[in-house]
């Protein structure tokens, strides 16, 4: 089992800005940015670059938002400053269209902090942001990242994993050298590297919040169903989420069918995509600024 040290570099904590890329950095970037492509060698062209980047952190500014980024070992990093747009605009519109005032926004499985940074300033008045990030590189930009924002009085961090039971656990690095492809469950070629984490009940660390949830949202590699499917047989359906964002990508790695469960408990499909589904809890209307693409 590999030490902290042995995977990854520490967090830079020098000021933001102070981190711009160089001429050569932004060369690799416009040149990942493909533009003039089509989608397959544009695709092919970002594979390649991104391996031939450095491993260096870059600050970005990106719809006004600022970041430190690695482009190199995490995928969100790379899209951010080679795209230079936040990814995920119908399911980010989704969660801010269905949060109200004093309402928890949950994200499991924050990252770098694409969905609890742009959420923070735009929510309404008195709700909050909890971001579970439980990998320490990912935790620690996510960490820097809020503070650069203004947003810490708004987020709070939860440093762990999220399952059926309290435990420990291997949290696998991915593969492929992207940080947020970790996972609890290893994917083919992963089993080479990880390390020791903290799982909770999410039922267990949302009741220190004098707050009801509003809106979750959930991209943990695989293991969506281990995490939702007890929180809501804890939890009294009265304080069930308004609103699920949840990734459905490894969909095939579920124990249980998540979105038959979910719908089973009465949510229903307001939007998705390839990677998402927006689900809403039956009687509780989308509101109409949201209109999924």
């Amino acid at each position: 089992m590999a030490t902290m040290t042995e995977m990854t570099a520490p967090l830079t904590a020098a000021p933001f800005g102070s981190l711009k890329p160089g001429a050569a950095m932004r060369a690799m970037l416009a040149l990942a940015r493909g533009r003039g492509l089509a989608p397959g060698p544009r695709s092919w062209v970002r594979r390649r670059v991104r391996h031939l980047l450095p491993d260096d952190e870059l600050d970005v500014e990106v719809e006004g938002l600022a970041f430190r980024v690695s482009p190199r070992d995490n995928k969100d990093g790379f899209d951010l400053a080679a795209k230079g747009r936040l990814p995920e605009a119908d399911e980010r519109a989704f969660v801010l269209a269905q949060l109200r005032p004093g309402e928890l926004f949950v994200d499991i499985g924050a990252n770098l902090g694409v969905y609890a940074i742009s959420t923070a300033p735009r929510a309404p008045d008195g709700a909050h942001v909890v971001a579970f990030e439980p990998h320490p590189v990912s935790r620690g930009r996510l960490a820097y990242n809020i503070a650069a924002n203004g947003v810490a009085e708004r987020v709070s961090i939860e440093p762990f994993a999220v399952g059926a039971e309290p435990s420990t656990a291997t949290l696998w690095a991915n593969a492929s050298g992207n940080q947020g492809r970790a996972s609890l469950h290893a994917f083919q070629g992963d089993r080479s590297l990880g390390y020791e984490v903290d799982v909770v009940r999410l039922a267990d660390r949302l009741a220190a919040y004098d707050a009801p949830v509003g809106v979750l949202k959930i991209d943990i590699e695989g293991y969506e169903d281990r995490a939702l499917v007890p929180y809501f047989a804890a939890t009294p359906a009265e304080r069930w989420p308004r609103a699920i964002v949840v990734e459905t990508t490894h969909a095939s790695f579920w124990q249980e069918d998540l979105l038959k469960a979910l719908a089973a408990c009465g949510y229903v499909t307001a939007g998705e995509n390839a990677e998402n589904a927006m689900l809403i809890l039956s009687g509780a209307a989308a509101a109409p600024s949201f209109e999924p693409r």
